[in-house]
């Protein structure tokens, strides 16, 4: 099992994960300090008549300003409000960018996050020496002409308002030019916006794309934790000189003998095997929600090796793993081992960590992917007795659909904190169908609310509506994918619409 971390260099830092505010004051106070600064720096200008080499600078640092406001909306990091995130960074977005619209530089900016590394063009990046400052100091138009050949697979409404703004906002500035008032345009407007964007573009695309691999700066910290708000930085690397202990993935000790305690049938094709810790070995084989251990045996005179998710409940003595038969080792495993047998099992490792304050945490499980998700839900609404948690949980039929009963013991334990919504694809299953039975109290009939039954696979368009409702995005603090690549991979294809950021989403690949 590999994991992809919320924040890969910052995944222990608590302060990089903090759940956001409904507004966050330090952005909105930028904004009102750029556009005050900006609107001081055209006052001097215009009415007092002040030299433009003493204005230029003014207006220059508000575009400044006015670009990480934007950047943050882009981001979702002004606030969990979506509506607020919308409307700062559209009123931000024209003091940046004479040709720009906020959605396409959305699209453009988390496009190129989802792809690491990758730039979308090698306009500001890569060149002749001599050429590069004139790229930069274009680089939103070359931008807008990205987009517009990408603008066949963009939805109807963001291509309109795209092109709006691009006749919008140049057709103003012609105006204003009509008006005889050009030589003013060009000193409060456009030589600070170019100028604001060439130093944007050395400082943010060229100059780290020179440095060393994990110098620490903005730019690098925005990489890692791309959500992460711009007034949180100095705490992060504050935080990372803490020790954090070993990285995900890495093997935590070396292997230890342990004892098969119980080997419990999960399903016709997947048991729950629980080894007894001894006292000795506790401390070590202490475990956090999420996390896996490797199990190694000898089979038919070969070494075999292999990760399998804990999911057992932090703080028990014993350890369980759920195996499901689908190849040699987990063959074995279901086939032959039994209590009181004994097994070679490395110390837990790895796995993904949820912040500890995130109110609204969602799952998608598909088969044994339940295995390392349930114990991070029931951890997390055990831990904060506010948050809620939502399990998308797609099998075949009920017969083979793992913990369902440890499901619905936890969804009438949190009274209404946990929902679950199964989706049976074979559509002849029995709890699609329920019988008609008595009630025998309130409550019961409340719980039955908390799992609900869907025909079929989960698609994409089912997905769509439900983030567009119940699980908006801006209701959602963190998501966990536990399902196979094809599932996962449609999951990511429909958040990234939505615009989650791929840091608020954790990926559990597991066997």
């Amino acid at each position: 099992m590999t994991a992809d971390a919320y924040c890969p260099a910052l995944v222990r830092l608590p302060t990089a994960r903090e759940r956001l505010p409904t507004v966050a004051v330090p952005t909105i106070a930028l904004f009102t300090g750029a556009l005050a600064l900006g609107s001081f720096a055209t006052w001097l200008s215009l009415v007092r008549q002040v030299p433009a080499w003493a204005t230029v600078g003014l207006h220059t640092i508000a575009v400044v300003g006015m670009f990480v406001v934007l950047h943050e909306c882009v981001h979702h990091s002004a606030g969990r409000l979506t509506w607020v995130n919308a409307v700062m960074g559209r009123l931000a977005t024209p003091f940046v960018s004479a040709f720009g619209a906020f959605p396409a530089a959305r699209h453009l900016h988390l496009h190129q996050h989802r792809h690491g590394r990758e730039h979308l063009t090698a306009w500001d990046v890569r060149g002749p020496a001599w050429l590069l400052p004139l790229r930069w100091l274009t680089m939103d138009l070359w931008h807008v002409v990205t987009y517009l050949r990408r603008s066949d697979a963009r939805p109807q409404l963001e291509v309109a308002e795209a092109l709006a703004m691009l006749v919008l906002v140049p057709g103003t500035l012609v105006a204003v030019v009509g008006t005889g008032n050009a030589w003013s345009l060009f000193v409060v407007y456009l030589l600070p916006q170019r100028l604001a964007l060439a130093a944007l573009a050395w400082w943010y695309d060229w100059r780290p794309r020179r440095q060393a691999p994990g110098t620490r700066g903005y730019p690098e910290a925005h990489r890692r934790c791309p959500r992460l708000p711009f007034y949180r930085y100095p705490e992060a690397w504050q935080a990372e000189k803490a020790e954090a202990g070993p990285a995900a993935g890495e093997p935590a000790g070396e292997f230890h003998r342990l004892t098969v305690s119980e080997v419990r049938p999960l399903t016709s094709q997947a048991v729950l095997v629980t080894f007894d810790i001894p006292e000795e070995l506790r401390a070590e084989f202490r475990f956090r929600p999420g996390q896996h251990v490797e199990l190694r045996a000898v089979v038919d005179g070969e070494e075999l090796r292999r990760r399998y998710a804990i999911c057992s409940w932090p703080g028990e003595d014993r350890l369980g793993i759920a195996i499901k038969r689908v190849g040699r080792f987990s063959g074995y495993a279901t086939g032959t081992l039994r209590p009181g047998d004994e097994i070679d099992v490395r110390p837990p490792a790895g796995g993904n960590a949820l912040a500890p304050d995130s109110r609204h945490v969602v799952g998608l499980a598909a088969g044994i992917g339940i295995a390392p998700l349930l114990p991070m839900l029931a951890h997390a609404l055990a831990a904060a007795p506010r948050a809620r948690a939502t399990l998308l949980y797609v099998n075949r039929r009920s017969e083979d659909t793992m913990f369902a009963a440890e499901l619905t013991e936890l969804a009438r334990r949190f009274d209404g904190r946990l929902r679950v919504l199964h989706f049976r694809t074979d559509e002849r299953d029995q709890d699609l169908r329920p019988a008609r039975r008595p009630l025998p109290n309130i409550a019961d009939a409340l719980a039955i609310c908390d799992e609900r039954y869907y025909p079929g696979r989960l698609s994409a368009g089912q997905l769509r509506e439900l983030l567009g409702r119940r699980l908006h995005p801006a209701k959602v603090d963190e998501w966990v994918l536990s399902a196979p690549a094809d599932l996962a991979g449609v999951a990511r294809n429909v958040l990234a619409e939505h615009h989650v950021p791929a840091s608020a989403i954790h990926v559990e690949q597991f066997h």
